[in-house]
């Protein structure tokens, strides 16, 4: 069984992974696990553990870290991995952007274009959990986890790295589940059994508490959703300009691409940014009509409107009256 990643320090040397575990850290062995191991810097090692593959591959990842480092990974599989931190924080860089993972913290990975650097910033011990999810067993999950399926979809066909696209803080039940993957020594079948038990448990767990998270942020990831509302403030700020701030604006101060930017928009609210702006302003502009008493000329000017006949324009093609006849009806 190859490794699912390969790794290389920041200078670029390659980490050789033997077999076994050494005998210093064989409090870390799982009966049954196929084990691998490299050591850098003399003292420094990583170990891998290989749990389950009758479906999926779970992995468990002891870093041994004896100083400040960092290692450039890249992925050797083309899966969805549900990466788990069970202990300690991790720092990834992507995109030249720094996430903190940590623990009990789930992410979402697609591992086809998984190329980043991971840091640890303090000596000590990190320990996470890793399951390689084919994407054809998703298929058989599309029915039960709709909201996921999309987000998996949206990430696929996407640019970027779904690293932190959905980051979630586990219940209590998923640490359990975890906590029985890593800690339970069964022999011979009874253990190959358990463990592929606790992995699907673990899988299904996941995607539901994903799906929960993507009903309530609209079907978008946490790090999209944050995007998102960044955006709708800043436009929100500016309805009384007669323009938005420009896309490229907009993109720069949500820290995405102006692509990307429009369809976390898309897909929140089903309509374009522009129109987005504009319904907006027309809602405010139609509660200064019919809720204050405003001098209509005015309440032309204080939307940046030039000339009045344009401000009763705009009105009457948005609500089918002019403003004089729309604050009428109201009063009536």
């Amino acid at each position: 069984m190859r490794l699912p990643l390969s790794i290389k320090t920041q200078s670029g040397q390659p980490l050789i992974f033997r077999d076994g575990f050494p005998e210093a850290f064989s409090d870390y062995k799982l009966h049954g696990a196929h084990a691998y191991h490299a050591s850098y810097d003399n003292d420094g090692f990583i170990l891998y553990q290989q749990i389950a593959n009758d479906r999926f591959t779970t992995w468990i990842s002891h870093y041994v870290i004896t100083r400040p480092t960092a290692f450039m990974v890249k992925a050797a599989v083309n899966d969805l991995l549900l990466h788990y931190t069970i202990q300690g924080n991790m720092f990834y860089v992507l995109d030249r952007q720094e996430f903190l993972t940590t623990n009990h913290q789930m992410n979402i990975i697609i591992c086809e274009r998984l190329n980043h650097l991971i840091r640890f910033k303090t000596p000590g011990l990190y320990v996470a959990l890793n399951i390689h999810i084919p994407f054809t067993e998703l298929e058989e999950l599309n029915d039960s986890f709709p909201e996921a399926q999309r987000f998996i979809e949206q990430t696929t066909s996407g640019n970027s790295v779904a690293l932190f696209d959905q980051s979630i803080i586990v219940n209590e039940r998923l640490r359990n589940i975890v906590q029985d993957i890593t800690d339970r020594q069964l022999i011979n079948t009874a253990r190959e059994k358990y463990h592929l038990q606790k992995t699907i448990e673990l899988i299904i767990e996941s995607l539901d508490m994903l799906s929960q998270n993507l009903a309530k942020n609209s079907g978008l990831g946490l790090s999209d959703n944050e995007r998102a509302e960044k955006t709708e403030a800043l436009l929100l700020a500016h309805l009384q300009s007669p323009t938005p701030p420009t896309l490229k604006q907009l993109a720069r101060y949500a820290g995405t691409n102006e692509k990307k930017l429009e369809m976390i928009f898309k897909t929140k609210h089903q309509v374009t940014i522009y129109d987005y702006f504009l319904n907006a302003r027309m809602q405010v502009i139609y509660r200064k009509l019919t809720e204050t008493d405003i001098p209509l000329q005015d309440l032309a000017a204080s939307f940046g409107y030039t000339d009045y006949s344009s401000f009763s324009f705009a009105v009457k093609r948005r609500f089918g009256l002019g403003p004089k006849d729309l604050r009428k009806k109201k009063m009536w």
